[in-house]
């Protein structure tokens, strides 16, 4: 952590503006080692993941993409996999209730169909690399905006270095674990980042198109226009008529990615993928809130419980976002905790997505009251689905409630986060816009 000058602030945009292409001559020497670092971090999370692979190949292809925390039946590789054997054999993956991932990812992995499993996990550690590499830039970018923006008088800034950022991230036993079960969440994670960051750059047109992607990938992402759209707002005059573009142009795209994949797999594979998220048709154990209850709950009331639970993390897309609009980057981290928490097929993966953004909002961790409460929550649900799972499926001296009890105790862990962070930023703001309250205590009544 470093204090945050003018003048490195100012070096800093010049160089993401950059895109890394300026010379290194050019560069001030903060900024040449701090690149160095960077580049320093992601060669090194590249050797880790291949030393486990080479060290524990057998143990990582066989245990990891089974683990119903790391893995589920829109994110498997092994479901993947056999998708992809169907449609190398003319058979429509989508017939016969196992394939329920974007036609994307069939088209992106048909060509490693052929190759051998190195070639995969080559391209994990890629993504990851690229997740990495995005989230840097990302913290980097706000780090220079909020050089220029007011802050609270009297306040020293600090900004979390982009390769610590990075180093965050990829250095995560969560994120290692997801990257070697191979989950394909990482793809959907991957456009998550590059929204937010292109978002914020104000390159609107491949932040929809990031954004779309994402979408189909993983559904839950299309609550991201929302801050997206007022990042456009902020940066464009004609506010409202930027807004209504931005949205209307994710819709033109999601709706044509719609049209090619009905024209290539046919209308089955709605049913298959994003009819199957929301209607929860596979009760698989995950990390999440839904199998537990649909298994229990009457079939006459299904239907109805559907539409409360999806509505519940569904809803909270626009009012996130307003409440935010003036750091509608963190509206969209806040949205990006919010998936995690209330999807209906999670994964660890997706926690340390948020994990990993939170860094980049390192001067709200001085607002944070409950970080030791959320931190110990989050550690005992990790720690005791894999022993409550091995009770209850490998043992038989268990049974489902002591699994769900680990999920319960889980996303308790990270709504007690969200709500931390949230109440932080709030704080925040209201110490920049009446300095005069920062001793006092506030209470909302």
């Amino acid at each position: 952590m470093t204090a945050t000058s003018k003048k490195n602030g100012d070096a800093l945009v010049d160089a993401l503006r950059s895109g890394g292409t300026a010379k290194k001559t050019s560069l001030p020497p903060t900024v040449q080692a701090e690149s160095a670092r960077l580049a320093y971090v992601l060669a090194l999370g590249c050797v880790v993941r291949i030393c486990i692979l080479v060290m524990f190949g057998n143990l990582v292809h066989d245990y990891l993409p089974g683990r119903v925390e790391l893995s589920t039946p829109v994110t498997s590789f092994k479901r993947l996999s056999e998708g992809l054997h169907l449609s190398a054999h003319n058979i429509s993956p989508y017939n016969g209730g196992v394939f329920h991932q974007s036609p994307l990812l069939l088209l992106a992995f048909k060509g490693l169909y052929y190759l051998p499993e190195a070639f995969c996990d080559t391209v994990y550690i890629a993504m990851d690399v690229v997740i990495a590499l995005g989230l840097a830039k990302l913290a980097g970018a706000r780090a220079a905006r909020a050089a220029q923006q007011v802050g609270v008088p009297g306040e020293t800034r600090f900004a979390c270095r982009p390769s610590v950022v990075a180093a965050l991230y990829l250095f995560n036993p969560l994120v290692v674990a997801t990257s070697l079960a191979k989950s394909t969440i990482v793809f959907s994670h991957a456009a998550i980042i590059g929204a937010l960051y292109f978002g914020l750059q104000g390159l609107t047109n491949w932040a929809v198109v990031c954004t779309a992607i994402a979408t189909h990938l993983s559904l839950y992402p299309a609550m991201l226009i929302a801050p997206i759209s007022l990042m456009t707002y902020a940066a464009d005059v004609h506010r409202g008529r930027a807004i209504t573009a931005t949205v209307l142009k994710f819709i033109a795209l999601v709706l044509l990615l719609h049209t090619l994949f009905v024209a290539i797999y046919g209308a089955e594979y709605f049913s298959a993928t994003v009819d199957f998220s929301v209607r929860v048709s596979d009760l698989q154990p995950n990390v999440g809130l839904f199998w537990y209850f649909f298994i229990e709950i009457f079939d006459e009331f299904r239907a109805f419980f559907i539409v409360v639970f999806q509505l519940t993390a569904l809803a909270f897309a626009i009012p996130v976002a307003y409440r935010f609009r003036h750091e509608p980057l963190f509206g969209g981290v806040l949205l990006v905790g919010i998936m995690s928490a209330l999807k209906s097929y999670p994964a660890w993966g997706d926690l340390a997505l948020f994990l990993g953004l939170l860094p980049i909002y390192e001067d709200l961790l001085k607002y944070t009251q409950y970080v030791f409460l959320s931190a110990n929550l989050l550690l005992y649900g990790v720690g005791l689905a894999p022993v409550f799972w091995h009770l209850w499926i490998e043992q038989g001296s268990g049974n489902a409630n002591f699994f769900y009890a680990a999920t319960l105790v889980y996303v308790f862990g990270q709504i007690t986060l969200l709500f931390d962070v949230g109440s932080a930023m709030l704080r925040r703001e209201l110490d920049i816009h009446q300095p005069e309250t920062r001793t006092r205590t506030v209470v909302q009544e």
